[in-house]
């Protein structure tokens, strides 16, 4: 009987591996863990055959020698100790404080009051929750104050955030004594609760700031494949020409009880998107982060650009920068065209000037009569590489340049420039002493070009006419 009881003890501590999501890198997954479950205890007892070694003499206090129990005791005295041992395998832990499968039975209690003030509101949900309210009731009520509107505020009641198998509910909401229908942002607040000794406690809460805008949920649910759904939200501040957004990614953490940030970062989006979106396939799913800074006096206009945040199997980390194709500002549009023509690929050049020309989205930035003189620059450039290839339209473009340009406006010197190099091309056919002779024109088209701040190039007559 005791070899039965011990080879079924030893059976059933059988180790457990749980492989969790498979993917390529440069995406890794935690390992998942080859244990039996954290905080559980086991006991056995090992009866010596006939035969062995006996145990060792185990020493007194006093200094002598006991008597321990040998391997010929009684089989009454054996299956005691292994039915002791047996128990005590199987007695549950100590229960924690936190008891989070004790939900209150469902009930249907009255709708709760409305709260004097709005640092009431959170108790006054707690409450209603843990007598077995209803969430939609509890959304229709808000939703009756003013607390959630057709521009925001939710109640989601089904996405079990801390892995114990019961949904959590999850609440935004604004203050509605201050909520303002035409106002660009208004002040809320985010609530999570979870079951707790019979009723909810509120596990989570952002701090409400009349500055800050309600949190936006973007996703709710797993993020790497971790098996556990993550928490991803983002706040919203607007101060002059910049509105700025700040997301994090919260996780349960059941050791100790609490969300935890797993981005390892600040993730920012300045005038742009927060997304959640598997861009590389893997099924773990990135964070975008679209950055549009607005500039200053100093910067000049700065291009847009993307963070990726990406799981790295411990957190949330900025794994990638770039700029963002395509140009907001028609100087940007520009230096697109330019490096288009530094790189030999004329033709391309030629399309992108004529669309920095004409397209109406692009954006100015604070220099008198820019739009004019960039227009002239860019058709200049087109004169001249048309010249270049040999083609009858740099005429046609000269024509253009001439015409769009009198004396006195702010593409002047552009026109001057090109009437200096067309005139010298049609004597000699040679772009280099057109281009020598539109730099000693003494056209001053370096002031436009040069006054956008030092995050943006600075131009010389050569870098004009380039051939």
């Amino acid at each position: 009987m005791a070899l039965l009881l011990i080879a079924a003890l030893l059976a059933a501590c059988d180790s457990v591996t749980d492989v969790i999501g498979n993917r390529e890198p440069p995406t890794p997954t935690r390992r998942p863990l080859t244990t039996a479950t954290p905080g559980g205890r086991l006991a056995v007892w090992l009866v010596t055959p006939t035969g062995q070694f006996a145990a060792p003499p185990t020493p007194l206090p006093g200094g002598g020698v006991g008597n321990p129990v040998g391997p010929n005791a009684t089989a009454t005295a054996a299956f005691a100790t292994i039915q002791a041992a047996t128990q005590a395998a199987a007695a549950p832990p100590p229960a924690p404080y936190f008891q989070p499968d004790e939900c209150p039975a469902p009930a249907v209690p009255a709708p709760p009051s409305r709260p004097d003030s709005f640092g009431d509101y959170s108790v006054m949900i707690g409450r209603y929750l843990s007598v077995g309210g209803s969430s939609t009731v509890l959304e229709a009520t808000l939703r009756n104050w003013g607390a959630i509107t057709e521009r925001g505020g939710i109640v989601q009641a089904d996405t079990d955030l801390t892995g114990d198998g019961i949904p959590e509910v999850i609440v935004t909401l604004y203050n509605p004594a201050t909520y303002n229908e035409e106002a660009p942002l208004n002040a809320g607040q985010l609530l999570v609760y979870g079951c707790d000794s019979g009723g909810y406690r509120l596990l989570y809460q952002t701090a409400f700031n009349p500055g800050i805008a309600l949190p936006e949920l973007v996703r709710v649910g797993d993020m790497n494949t971790d098996v556990k759904s993550e928490l991803v939200f983002f706040t919203e501040t607007c101060s002059g020409a910049a509105c700025v957004k700040e997301a994090k990614i919260l996780s349960w953490n059941a050791i100790v009880g609490v969300f935890e940030e797993l981005n390892n970062g600040q993730i920012v989006a300045i005038n742009g998107r927060i997304s959640v979106l598997d861009v590389e396939g893997d099924g773990v799913l990135e964070l975008t982060a679209a950055i549009n800074p607005p500039g200053t006096a100093a910067t000049g206009p700065q291009r847009s650009v993307l963070d990726t945040w990406d799981w790295n199997g411990e957190d949330y980390v900025l794994a990638l920068r770039e700029e963002v194709p395509g140009a907001r500002y028609r100087i940007h549009a520009i230096y697109d065209a330019d490096d288009l023509l530094r790189d030999g690929q004329w033709r391309p050049a030629i399309l992108a000037y004529d669309e920095a020309r004409t397209n109406r989205d692009l954006l100015a930035w604070t220099t008198p009569g820019e739009t004019e003189a960039l227009r002239a620059y860019a058709a200049f450039r087109i004169v001249i590489t048309y010249a270049r290839l040999g083609n009858a339209r740099a005429e046609t473009w000269f024509n253009t340049l001439i015409g769009e340009n009198p004396p006195g406006t702010p593409g002047y010197g552009f026109a001057q420039m090109g009437q200096a190099f067309m005139d010298n091309f049609r004597a000699t056919g040679d772009s280099r002493a057109a281009c020598a002779a539109a730099m000693a024109s003494g056209a001053n088209v370096l002031g436009v070009l040069n006054s956008y701040g030092y995050a943006n190039r600075a131009y010389t007559l050569n870098d004009v006419c380039p051939f």
